[in-house]
């Protein structure tokens, strides 16, 4: 009797997800989330491990562009590791989130015999591009398009990247898929603007830019944006019809604070801030100050310079959860009047407040950024390296800036962090090595995992070039020199190869070999070290 009671109900519960899933489904499709969510908690409620449920709460969670989300992927991979569906879902939730380590762990735990399909080649694309290797991802989405043509997502993709990139043949395979793609209803949209921006950079004929602004404009599902950058073209070309349709804009924009504030941080970055401002004098109190208008003031004013009115705008203000940027454009206002210790107290608050989340940490490391405030801002990205969704991002921009500036050291401590974070990136790796190697930190480290990136993939010179310096360094200058012959010559007079090729020359004391190389060297972009390391193989030639 008991068995067959549990068993019944066991049997109902199957029963009533099924039902509730169905219904969340329907739900999700007619944009009634909060049903959806209902039937998919009730689920959770009954049968807790439920992967259907799971899925729901996922798919709600993205799309109100909430973290959640990528726990709840998690759960779904988890309960159903084998579903190359749900880990594929788990990489791109990643991907959406900026968690870059979890997308990469996602795509290297399939299966090598469940990697033949579109979606796995789609999301490797996704990946490529967020870690800037545009060949590796135009090669992900090509074999995506050759695996499901019928995907015109895959193509407007495809067609994108190559329209940015250097070479012109690709740039013309990249306008000719995304012209073609200007008469699909679903996708006509994105290919349009991405034609319009490219065409503005390279100078395209005036009228076809125009036609194809005013074209994206009239679009049914065109949005407020697509109406500013209809008018940004007609300023830049100077068209007789600009102030018409900007006053046009401004009196759609008055009722709508998100677009209106869209307007407003056009025209500032427009160079029209006075434009903005004059504007703003004929509003009603009530309009500016509904979020997120207040922030599109405060820049107009900084932009300006106007520190005095910049202050009285936004002193004793209230704004709401954003309150941290308030405090931070006071900080600014009152710098620019050198009131140096009144903004240091109110950039103290503003750091403070927007320490309780990673967006509002991002919102003051764009502000730094653009005020030019150097020390502030790299102790922002440091901060943002402490989170998940922020930290690859923060790393990337660090790893520019000190690469930029010849700061070793800072490079050491962004390779240590993405080294942990992707410990299978063999070009993280191997930069890990040389920047240990030439600060003479943690040397075995280093020449351990030297040697392992170049067995790995002994024809990539910068690999060969770092695992022979590692080798130069224990004294083996002749295998040093063994491993760099194995490059080919091209390969040996790339400016950055060549200067390490050259040091081991001189150390051989093949005076009329290192001279070459150590010259070709000296023109690539060296860290001082590296500089060093050149200065002293010359000065052993004389």
């Amino acid at each position: 009797m008991i068995v067959a009671i549990w068993g019944g109900h066991d049997l109902y519960v199957r029963w009533q997800e099924k039902r509730l899933v169905r219904r969340a489904t329907f739900d999700i499709e007619h944009g009634n989330d909060r049903d959806a969510n209902l039937a998919a908690r009730q689920i959770l409620e009954m049968r807790p491990s439920s992967a259907s449920a799971a899925r729901i709460m996922a798919q709600l969670a993205e799309r109100r562009g909430e973290r959640s989300a990528l726990d709840w992927r998690r759960k779904v991979a988890q309960l159903k590791p084998h579903s190359v569906h749900d880990v594929l879902a788990l990489a791109r939730c990643a991907l959406q989130f900026n968690d870059i380590a979890t997308a990469k762990r996602s795509l290297d735990a399939i299966a090598q015999d469940a990697r033949n399909n579109a979606d796995f080649h789609a999301a490797c694309g996704l990946l490529a591009e967020v870690m800037h290797e545009d060949e590796k991802a135009g090669q992900e989405w090509s074999e995506a398009i050759r695996l499901a043509p019928q995907n015109a997502s895959y193509q407007l993709q495809l067609g994108t990247l190559w329209l940015r990139a250097n070479k012109p043949e690709r740039q013309a395979s990249g306008e000719a898929m995304l012209t073609a793609l200007r008469a699909d209803p679903a996708e006509r949209g994105l290919a349009t603007r991405a034609l319009i921006i490219n065409g503005a950079a390279h100078h395209i004929s005036n009228d076809v830019l125009l036609a194809m602004a005013q074209e994206l404009q009239a679009y049914p599902e065109a949005t407020f944006n697509d109406r500013i950058l209809y008018l940004d073209i007609l300023r830049q070309l100077r068209a007789p019809d600009f102030t018409k349709y900007l006053t046009h804009l401004e009196q759609d924009a008055v009722s709508q604070p998100a677009n209106l504030t869209a307007l407003i941080s056009w025209m500032t970055t427009s160079d029209l801030s006075l434009v903005a401002i004059d504007f703003a004098r004929n509003l009603g109190t009530e309009t500016l100050t509904k979020w997120p208008v207040p922030l599109a003031m405060a820049e107009a004013y900084a932009k300006l310079r106007d520190w005095t009115a910049l202050e009285a705008w936004v002193e004793n203000k209230d704004w709401g959860q954003s309150d941290f940027m308030r405090h931070a454009y006071l900080a600014l206002a009152l710098r620019g009047q050198n009131k140096t210790v009144a903004a240091d107290k109110e950039w103290a608050l503003a750091e403070k407040q927007a320490s309780r989340q990673p967006t509002f940490l991002s919102m003051l490391t764009r502000a730094t950024s653009e005020w030019r405030w150097k020390k502030e801002w790299l102790e922002l990205l440091w901060n943002l390296t402490k989170y998940p969704e922020t930290q690859f991002e923060a790393l990337q921009n660090l790893y520019q800036k000190y690469s930029e500036d010849g700061d070793t050291v800072g490079l050491y401590r962004v390779l240590v962090r993405l080294a942990e974070l992707m410990p299978e990136d063999g070009k993280i790796q191997n930069n890990l090595a040389q920047i240990c190697l030439l600060l003479n930190a943690d040397v075995e480290r280093a020449r351990k995992l030297a040697a392992e990136v170049y067995r790995k993939e002994g024809a990539n010179p910068a690999y060969a070039a770092t695992y022979a310096f590692a080798l130069h360094t224990k004294g083996d200058t002749i295998g040093a020199l063994k491993v760099m012959r194995g490059l080919n010559t091209t390969q040996l007079h790339d400016p950055s190869v060549a200067a390490y090729y050259g040091v081991l020359l001189a150390a051989a004391g093949d005076a009329q070999g290192a001279r070459e190389y150590l010259k070709l060297g000296a023109s690539a972009k060296l860290l001082p070290e590296e500089k060093a390391l050149i200065t002293k193989a010359e000065n052993s030639l004389k």
